[in-house]
C-alpha cells in the first residue's frame, strides 16, 4: 500500500518513535506523523502500537481549539502511522528554549487559559491526560495552546480512580506515586491540575520543578515537598499555583474553577488569539496634509495638552494628541470606524480609561490568598 503522505523533516524523537512533518501528495497539506517500526515479537515494538492505539481511541472523538486534531492513521508495509494536526512552531518546551529559558507573565497567563480550557473539555469527558508537561503542549503561531500526545491518557471509571503509576515523576502529582505503595489510593482529574502548575513553574523559569534531581530523588520529593514558587511572580500567579499544589487532591481546583481564578482572567482582553487580533480593523492614514491642515493642527496643538478635570484645565498630553498626525512622522495605524474594535482595545475618553484602571486596581487589591470559591468539594 502506498501512502498519500510523504514524509518531510523529523520534528521530534520519543519512546514511541519519531514524529515527521508530512505533505500530501495530492493537495500539499501538511501534517505531523508520528511512525513506528513494527518489529515481530519484539515488546517495545508491541507497547508502542499499543500506546499509539490509545491515543488514536482518545483522539478521535476529540474536537475541540484546544486539543490536536487527529486525521486518520494506517499500517504501510512495517510501519505504523498516525496523522495528526500539524502545529507549527512546536512544543511549549521547545518554545521556553527558543525564548531565553523562560516566558514573561503575560504569555504564561495566555498559554495557561488555552490550557485549562482543553482540560476542561477532556474532563468534562471523563478523561484524564496523565501527562500534561511542556514537552506535550503545542503552540502555533497565534499563540494557541493545544494538548497533545494522549497515550497516557485514561478514562475514569468508578468511584475508585485510577492506580496505575502514568506520567513523568518531574510533573507527576504526590496522589500518584501514593495510588502504587497502596492499593486503597486512588485519583482522578486533579493529577493534571498538579501538572499544569508544574508546568507553569517550567514556563517561568525554564527549568521543570526538581530539575537538578534523578527521576527517583525528585519523586522522593514529590512524595514530601511541593515545588518553590517563584517570588517573583505576581500574587495571582503564586496564588494560581498555590491552588495547584494542594496536597489534598479533594481540596484542588477543578479545571473549570481556575478558569476564574483571576490569574486566567487578566488574559481575556486577548480574547485567546493572541498578538494577531490587535491588527483586526485597521487602516494606514496617509500622512499627507495640506499647508492649511498643517496650521490648524499647530493651532489646536495646546488645546490638545490640557484636558479638564471636574471643571478645571490640567497640563497633560490627551490619547487625541498621542494619535495626532505630523508632518514629519511616518503613517500611523489607527481603529477603522467600519470595523469593529477588538474588545481589548480601550475607549478613547479619559473618563472610562481612568474608571477601567481604577476597577482593576480595586480588584487586585481586593484579591485575597487561596480563593475558597476555587476550592472543590471532598470527593
Amino acid at each position: 500500500m502506498r501512502s498519500q503522505w510523504k514524509k518531510g523533516n523529523l520534528i521530534g524523537s520519543g519512546t514511541f518513535g519519531n514524529v515527521y512533518e508530512a505533505t500530501n501528495i495530492h493537495t500539499g497539506a501538511l501534517c505531523a506523523m508520528k511512525e513506528v517500526n513494527i518489529i515481530p515479537d519484539d515488546a517495545k515494538s508491541a507497547e508502542c502500537v499499543k500506546q499509539l492505539e490509545q491515543e488514536i481511541k482518545f483522539l478521535s472523538q476529540f474536537k475541540h481549539p484546544n486539543v490536536v486534531q487527529y486525521y486518520g492513521s494506517e499500517t504501510v508495509d512495517d510501519r505504523f502511522y498516525i496523522y495528526l494536526e500539524y502545529v507549527h512552531p512546536g512544543s511549549i518546551n521547545k518554545y521556553v528554549h527558543r525564548h531565553c529559558g523562560a516566558m514573561t507573565e503575560s504569555v504564561v497567563r495566555n498559554f495557561t487559559h488555552h490550557i485549562l480550557k482543553g482540560l476542561a473539555y477532556l474532563h468534562g469527558k471523563d478523561i484524564m491526560h496523565r501527562d500534561i508537561k511542556g514537552a506535550n503542549l503545542l503552540v502555533d503561531a497565534r499563540g494557541v495552546v493545544k494538548l497533545a500526545d494522549f497515550g497516557m491518557a485514561k478514562h475514569l471509571s468508578g468511584v475508585a480512580g485510577t492506580r496505575s503509576l502514568k506520567g513523568s515523576p518531574y510533573w507527576m502529582a504526590p496522589e500518584v506515586m501514593q495510588a502504587t505503595m497502596n492499593k486503597d489510593i486512588g485519583y482522578d482529574f486533579a493529577v493534571d491540575i498538579w501538572s499544569l502548575g508544574c508546568t507553569i513553574i517550567e514556563m517561568f523559569t525554564g527549568k521543570q520543578p526538581w530539575s537538578g534531581l534523578e527521576g527517583a530523588a525528585a519523586m522522593f520529593k514529590v512524595l514530601h515537598k511541593n515545588p518553590t514558587i517563584p517570588e517573583s511572580l505576581s500574587n495571582d500567579a503564586k496564588d494560581f499555583l498555590q491552588c495547584c499544589f494542594r496536597r489534598n487532591p479533594a481540596e484542588r481546583p477543578t479545571a473549570n474553577m481556575l478558569l476564574e481564578h483571576p490569574f486566567i482572567q487578566l488574559s481575556d482582553h486577548y480574547n485567546g488569539h493572541g498578538s494577531l487580533q490587535a491588527f483586526a480593523g485597521i487602516k494606514i492614514i496617509d500622512n499627507t496634509i495640506s499647508t492649511r491642515e498643517k496650521s490648524k493642527s499647530r493651532s489646536e496643538s495646546c488645546m490638545r495638552g490640557r484636558h479638564s478635570i471636574n471643571g478645571h484645565s490640567h497640563p497633560g498630553t490627551s490619547e487625541t494628541d498621542v494619535s495626532r498626525v505630523s508632518p514629519h512622522s511616518a503613517p500611523e495605524i489607527v481603529l477603522s470606524p467600519s470595523q469593529p474594535q477588538p474588545n481589548y482595545i480601550m475607549s478613547s475618553s479619559v473618563s472610562t480609561s481612568a474608571n477601567i484602571l481604577n476597577s482593576v486596581q480595586l480588584a487586585t487589591a481586593n484579591a485575597q490568598p487561596c480563593y475558597p470559591c476555587l476550592a472543590r468539594k471532598p470527593l
